[in-house]
């Protein structure tokens, strides 16, 4: 009786396990939308190359998002994090120059858009180099952490900007010395201070 009851849980929970699969592939296929690529002047505010966000996707996208950030996948192909904005009466994703030369996708033409909540720890890509530089410098990390979400963000992303490795541990490096002699806070200027000041001892 009791191998009978087992077969039958373990057939329900595989159909279960089945249906589920298969909603988490319809929300998928609704989370999926064509859209041209616009561009914004650069007399906008945060001006440049962006897509409109279907209001039915918006709305079903803040059910299930914390922060409005979301992983955007364009044309199957690339995967970038961003964060829904407002503008007037709709909403939309901002892109750059280097995300359309990477997709190889230029302003004025039709994508395929698959967009899904971004519960990635940074809501965004952090490089493997700066994750190490964290790791080895406990004193530098929990300043880091400290500061906002947002402000983590724009530190991960400058970073990410560099292609080369050694580049990218140096300026990490350089971020984590700034963040100690300014006990915890980010002062921007200063900072490519650091940043020029550690390029120039490199020469040497």
């Amino acid at each position: 009786m009791l191998c009978v009851v087992l077969l039958i849980i373990f057939y329900k929970s595989n159909h279960l396990l089945f249906y589920i699969k298969l909603a988490l592939c319809i929300n998928n296929e609704e989370m999926k939308f064509q859209a041209k690529i616009k561009y914004f002047d650069e007399n906008n505010l945060g001006h440049g190359p962006y897509i409109e966000i279907p209001e039915a996707i918006y709305q079903e996208l803040l059910k299930i998002t914390t922060d409005k950030r979301v992983k955007c996948t364009l044309n199957n192909t690339i995967m970038v994090s961003r964060a829904m904005a407002p503008k007037g009466n709709f909403h939309y994703l901002l892109l750059n120059k280097e995300i359309l030369k990477e997709s190889n996708i230029n302003v004025g033409e039709n994508i395929v858009v698959e967009l899904q909540p971004d519960e990635s720890k940074y809501r965004m890509p952090i490089s493997e180099e700066m994750e190490e530089v964290l790791y080895n410098d406990p004193e530098g990390s929990i300043l880091f952490h400290k500061l906002t979400p947002g402000a983590q963000r724009t530190l991960i992303h400058v970073i990410n900007r560099f292609k080369s490795s050694n580049l990218k541990i140096e300026r990490s490096f350089v971020i984590l010395e700034h963040l100690k002699k300014t006990k915890g806070k980010i002062d921007f200027e200063l900072l490519k201070e650091d940043f020029k000041n550690q390029r120039n001892n490199m020469k040497y």
